[in-house]
């Protein structure tokens, strides 16, 4: 599915067919966003003629395998690519999930193609209408806008995760055994999340280092403001992972400790037995000639004797914390 959205003079945003965006594109004053919503191959041929898309930017547009995040210039058509990700919030106990969107900016147009669900174009325009003088100047206000919405998915995902951090904190602090799982799912979907805000930083500096002429002084500065804002997410996720690492440790300490705890119990019952086992076992002994081998007391007193062995040392082992 292929929309079309024009924004004329910075004030009235429309939305009109494919077949008519030739037209559109020759008027003066007029910002065009296109968004492609799981595009046939057909759709992309179009859009590629229309655009002058190169064809090895119109193969990033194609939704398939997941691809890093990337910068790529196209001088000659006048064109940049970015391909960028959106973090969508947990949803029944799932991960984060990370949905690819590639970007295809020039002079006055926009170009968005995803897989997911229509993007509601509400909040995008009223950013848009808020700085008409940005969006007169082309397609670079644009292009922020679009990045910033992409990139501040991002935060709400992290503050959940970090609610989760929280919780793991406190179950393994209050001696939650079960815990083991959720660390080791949370570690590997900060990793994930981190595999992807690097790339992404990395994309925007070669975006702003680059001489693209495709965009104003002005909107270069916005641009610089989503760097920032991938700045914060890596150093939010490098946060979450030293914390994790240290819940991580935590727990194996006191698995340790409840390791340790049950050894010492084994050995303290184990040594009680020991000396039950030995005074039975010398009672045991067939030798004709033994002390109290003939006192009609004899069993009493052997009976008797490990008890109070036994007790001794439960006392024992008891008072020094083993038991």
């Amino acid at each position: 599915m292929i929309r079309v959205r024009v924004l004329r003079d910075g004030q009235k945003v429309e939305e009109v067919a494919m077949a008519d965006l030739a037209t559109v594109r020759a008027q003066p004053g007029v910002l065009i966003w296109v968004e492609v919503v799981s595009p046939t191959p057909d759709e992309l041929v179009a859009l590629g003629r229309e655009f002058d898309i190169h064809e090895v930017a119109l193969e990033d547009l194609e939704i398939g395998e997941r691809q890093r995040p990337k910068v790529e210039q196209y001088p000659d058509q006048d064109q940049v690519l970015l391909v960028f990700y959106a973090a969508l919030p947990h949803t029944d106990g799932k991960p984060t999930r990370l949905v690819e969107v590639d970007l295809v900016a020039g002079q006055n147009y926009l170009i968005t193609s995803h897989g997911g669900a229509p993007v509601d174009p509400t909040p995008f325009a009223r950013r848009v209408k808020a700085r008409r003088e940005l969006a007169a100047e082309g397609a670079g206000y644009l292009l922020y806008v679009a990045l910033d919405e992409l990139v501040d998915t991002f935060f709400p995902a992290l503050d959940i995760i970090g609610e989760q951090l929280v919780e793991v904190e406190e179950s393994v602090l209050g001696g939650d055994t079960d815990v083991q799982g959720r660390i080791l799912a949370i570690r590997k979907e900060l990793i994930e999340v981190r595999r992807i805000i690097g790339p992404m930083r990395d994309a925007m500096v070669v975006l702003l280092r680059r001489d693209l002429g495709l965009f104003s002084d002005e909107a270069q500065r916005y641009l610089q403001d989503v760097y920032d804002h991938l700045i914060r997410l890596t150093e939010s996720v490098e946060d979450y992972q030293e914390v994790l690492a240290g819940t991580l440790e935590a727990n194996a300490t006191l698995a340790s400790n409840r390791v340790n705890t049950v050894a010492r119990n084994l050995a303290a019952y184990a040594a009680i037995f020991a000396v039950v086992t030995m005074i039975s076992g010398i009672y045991g002994m067939n030798f004709h000639h033994m002390p109290e081998l003939s006192w009609r007391l004899g069993y009493a007193w052997a009976v008797g004797l490990m008890v109070l062995c036994a007790g001794g040392l439960w006392v024992y082992f008891k008072r020094k914390g083993w038991l």
